[in-house]
């Protein structure tokens, strides 16, 4: 199997990552210490302390983007190769938010205290300059949709939704999907629905339906 030496936020490794995707090339990801110079186990293996390197299966080792992609490019893809390209592609406006960044955040919870409210009663703002919703009860936040708006566009893209532990499956999450896309609705706005949450509620709710572009509403089965 192949193996990518990488670090999640170097974005020459995510676009190799991508490629193979598109390829549907299994690979193991090796992590790599933060500093070329302290890569010295790397460095030993392949003769270079810089990422991406990829090690192929007869033990080559590739370093570099363009080397890699012009190993990459002697391979046949699989059949799903155009599909993910297109989902690659619908998740442009993803990669330019901070939706992981956001993400790695909820790798570290604050103990949170019981919530006895009801979804009905809980506020939902929209906090432009954070570019999301929260899913308010009083001064506490219990939820956030985050999502991705280029400036003068009409669409907003959402990018991921978390609700607090203490509220999860009591119906916050869909008080808070309901109250963004009626705000979307309001503003005139295309839904872009990267969100799995947000993409589940929308898919079991035909009123909404409506607000998704057709061709990404057909793409990824939405309609009822």
């Amino acid at each position: 199997m192949l193996t990518l030496y990488q670090a999640e936020w170097c974005p020459f490794s995510s676009a190799v990552r991508e490629i193979l995707t598109e390829l549907g090339l299994d690979f193991v990801a090796r992590q790599v210490e933060p500093w070329p110079e302290q890569r010295t186990a790397l460095k030993a293996a392949a003769g270079s302390d810089q990422i991406p390197t990829l090690e192929t299966e007869d033990g080559l080792f590739i370093t570099g983007t363009r080397a890699i992609y012009a190993y990459l490019r002697e391979l046949q893809p699989w059949e799903y190769a155009a599909e993910h390209r297109q989902r690659f592609h619908d998740h442009k406006e993803a990669r330019e938010s901070d939706a992981p960044g956001q993400l790695v955040e909820y790798f570290r919870p604050d103990e949170t205290e019981e919530v006895s409210a009801s979804p009905e009663t809980a506020e939902v703002v929209d906090v432009p300059e954070a570019s999301q919703y929260e899913l308010r009860i009083g001064d506490r936040r219990v939820g956030i949709a985050a999502y991705h708006r280029r400036q003068n566009s009409n669409r907003i893209t959402f990018t991921h939704t978390e609700i607090d532990e203490s509220c999860e499956g009591r119906g916050f999450g869909s008080r808070l999907a309901g109250a963004a896309l009626a705000d979307a609705r309001r503003q005139g706005l295309e839904v872009l629905p990267l969100c799995p949450f947000m993409s589940h509620y929308i898919g079991t709710h035909p009123e909404v339906q409506d607000l998704v572009p057709e061709n990404y509403r057909k793409r990824a089965a939405l309609s009822a």
